[in-house]
């Protein structure tokens, strides 16, 4: 009788047993999830915070960015100065029109550029290329950051080279390399780039 209620017993602790005895019930169920999925959210305008009364001296600032691969990264700014609480902090983000010194805000644009067979074109964060040539590969380059895009194209020709100011196009060049030509976009930072074949040639889209 008394071995009978001890396996019955034991049986019973089997059933209510967990799946992993290791991790406690409240770890198990707040178990943190992490992704390096980037997030597209709208582009940063103007932002204010308003100080307390008491506040006095902003001491630092932390800022907390997303980076192109989805990780983290935390950066702090030390600033030590006084500040009038009764006037709010102002956050925004602007470009300086190199002519004129000027705030300007938006993605710059440049004309088209010609180098004889094949022509660019910048728009905003896109970059297209007209040209009757087929497409054989592209790839990209992280030292300087650029994207590499060949053609079909074996007649010798002059390297040709033109800055862009048309952030994230910096440059764009074109060179010969035997049975076919080069042509290599040079970027202003780190970016996720896609590159698509077009009727016309091909479009270079960076985010």
């Amino acid at each position: 009788m008394n071995k009978a209620l001890f396996l019955s017993a034991i049986l019973s602790c089997t059933l209510i047993a967990r799946e992993n005895p290791f991790f406690s019930t409240a770890e198990s169920a707040t178990m943190p999830i992490s992704s390096n999925q980037v997030t597209h959210q709208p582009p940063l305008t103007t932002m204010t915070y308003n100080f307390p009364d008491q506040a006095r001296v902003l001491k630092e600032a932390t800022f907390t960015f997303q980076n192109v691969d989805g990780s983290l990264e935390r950066h702090k700014l030390q600033i030590d100065q006084s500040i009038d609480w009764h006037k709010p902090l102002i956050l925004s983000q602007y470009s300086t029109d190199k002519s004129t010194g000027a705030a300007a805000s938006g993605i710059g644009e440049s004309p088209s550029v010609d180098s004889g067979f094949i022509e660019f074109k910048p728009s905003g964060n896109q970059i297209s290329l007209t040209t009757k040539y087929p497409i054989l590969r592209s790839f990209s380059l992280s030292d300087p950051s650029s994207i590499i895009v060949d053609f079909s194209h074996a007649t010798p020709f002059s390297p040709y080279e033109k800055t862009l100011e048309s952030s994230p196009f910096t440059k764009v060049k074109v060179s010969s390399h035997g049975k076919f030509a080069r042509a290599t976009i040079t970027l202003d930072g780190r970016y996720t780039c896609t590159v698509s074949k077009t009727l016309q040639g091909a479009t270079v889209a960076c985010k």
